[in-house]
């Protein structure tokens, strides 16, 4: 069993399952991985060298058998799907819940059958699903102890913060390929030399800034999204020019991922990490 929705423009969420007595579902395509385009070149030997490859662009096609009031039911349709407009796939069965942007193709069908069908297609420039849950992981040398609910015992105190010598902190990235992520980072103190490593790897970001009480870095290493910003007094600075030579982008492998990092002043730093997984396929 699988649920398949569509979100429009306008925030309005339609249902295309579960609705038996007006659109029955006949068929999906798409779900799966898309094609894989590899690029080669030749040369004097056998054979070809290889360039490249990149996943292309994911085209969900739904079939629909019309019900109940035929003629209204395939006009409502029109009116929550215009083409060329945007719009959000949601998709859910057993083992995931994911969703994908994309854009309304074609909406389509054989008026004259005597089982009308219409044919939504809708292309995603980006390949792969997205999960509904973001993850969220803190990294900071002060670990927050203290929870709600609680009750103290005589000679059982409770602790509210634990120091580490190391800050150090895992996110288990669980989806089928690597993925960006949301990195903000709070500064309630004056702090250089700011550095955030993936332990993993060579990777790191560092920053040549002098960052005071108050401010708020964002790194953004999502497709498309890519930014590093500190906001501070409500003024948007682009931290890109102050990166330190050899900073990366960093990405999640699948697994697990540590990171941790050093500062002048590694007490007044706490990052937040938010992380969507991503899927290539239901």
């Amino acid at each position: 069993m699988f649920t398949l929705k569509i979100e429009n423009t306008r925030g309005e969420i339609f249902e295309l399952t579960n609705n038996e007595q007006d659109y029955a579902v006949i068929g999906v395509s798409g779900l799966t991985r898309p094609d894989t385009t590899v690029n080669t070149s030749s040369g004097v030997s056998d054979g070809e060298y290889y360039n490249s490859s990149k996943l292309g662009m994911r085209n969900i096609v739904i079939d629909l058998v019309l019900r109940g009031d035929i003629e209204s039911n395939r006009q409502r349709l029109y009116k929550i799907f215009p083409l060329k407009t945007a719009c959000t796939v949601y998709f859910k069965n057993y083992n995931r819940n994911v969703k994908i942007k994309g854009y309304v193709e074609v909406l389509d069908g054989d008026l004259f059958l005597e089982q009308e069908q219409i044919q939504i297609s809708i292309i995603c420039p980006q390949p792969y699903f997205e999960s509904l849950k973001t993850l969220y992981t803190e990294l900071s040398k002060i670990v927050r102890m203290f929870e709600f609910p609680f009750s103290i015992q005589v000679g059982e105190p409770i602790p509210f913060s634990e120091i580490r010598n190391m800050p150090l902190c895992s996110i288990l990235n669980n989806g089928d390929t690597e993925c960006g992520l949301i990195l903000t980072v709070a500064i309630s103190g004056e702090v250089q030399d700011l550095r955030i490593y993936h332990t993993a790897t060579p990777q790191f970001v560092g920053f040549d800034y002098s960052f005071q009480a108050g401010d708020q870095i964002i790194i953004n290493t999502l497709a498309g999204q890519k930014k590093m910003i500190l906001m501070r007094d409500d003024e948007e600075i682009n931290l890109l020019n102050y990166m330190q030579p050899d900073s990366s982008w960093f990405r999640l492998a699948i697994g697990i991922n540590n990171f941790t990092f050093t500062a002048s002043n590694q007490d007044f730093i706490r990052i937040l990490f938010a992380t969507t997984e991503l899927f290539g396929g239901v």
